[in-house]
């Protein structure tokens, strides 16, 4: 079980914990990367009062890329991420919205490997996505959001290339994790195929390589000595011709 948390400060942009040495301070300008695989799409509806709706998603894993995610004010960090792409239910053009938390009663549980992310995407974008993997399912899709995340007091004077340690926050009353949001900034994705061709292509290489076998020495020999004695019986003939012609 995890230690518990005994009570949490926010003021003047800066965040301290019971029990925690430094403060936390907001994660502006530090944006977060993240890279997901195993996108699956899941067809589906939902009803709201007597109407049908379609509610269809994406699902799959994701990681922080050069970066790690924790709860400030527990151990541990989010080694796998459950990721849940949705699209807006209007039309309207906006930047896709990041969220970031812990699964359902995960959180009041205190247990530290259930985070999840959900991805919200414009309708043109989320079918963009969805007509790709009907395709074929992208190896992997990698996004940037600036987040509303903390970072420990001393993480911004990091040196270049350090990974930095992104923390959900907490709530001052209850000190339980709250739910981290970001707008996304970039967001791409490539194709399976295109990765599994490249690898079908290398291990075709590797296999006709594997098949081609050295040149038999012992062969080799004997193909020279059968060319030599076709030659010797030319040549004798030849001169057999000579002498029946005198």
């Amino acid at each position: 079980m995890n230690q518990a948390v005994r009570g949490v400060s926010i003021a003047d942009g800066r965040m301290t914990v019971d029990g925690i040495t430094g403060a936390f301070v907001p994660a502006a300008g530090r944006p977060l990367a993240l890279e997901a695989e195993g996108l699956v799409l899941v067809r589906g509806h939902v009803w709201r009062e007597g109407v049908r709706h379609e509610a269809s998603r994406i699902e799959g894993r994701a990681r922080p890329r050069e970066a790690s995610l924790h709860r400030a004010g527990y151990p541990g960090e989010a080694h796998d991420i459950a990721l849940t792409i949705r699209p807006f239910p209007t039309e309207a053009a906006q930047a896709p919205l990041l969220r970031l938390g812990l699964a359902g009663d995960m959180a009041e549980a205190g247990l530290d490997q259930n985070y999840r992310a959900d991805l919200f995407l414009p309708q043109p974008l989320f079918g963009e996505l969805r007509r790709e993997l009907a395709e074929g399912p992208p190896l992997r899709l990698s996004l940037s959001a600036a987040t509303d995340l903390w970072l420990r007091e001393a993480e911004p004077e990091a040196l270049p290339g350090r990974p930095l340690a992104f923390h959900l926050g907490l709530e001052a009353k209850s000190g339980r994790s709250t739910s981290g949001h970001g707008r996304v900034e970039t967001i791409e994705w490539s194709r399976a195929a295109a990765a599994g061709e490249h690898g079908r292509l290398a291990a075709a290489d590797s296999t006709a390589a594997e098949e081609e076998e050295p040149e038999d020495p012992v062969a080799e020999q004997l193909r020279r000595i059968n060319w030599s004695l076709k030659q010797v019986l030319i040549v004798l003939a030849f001169l057999m011709l000579i002498v029946a012609l005198k």
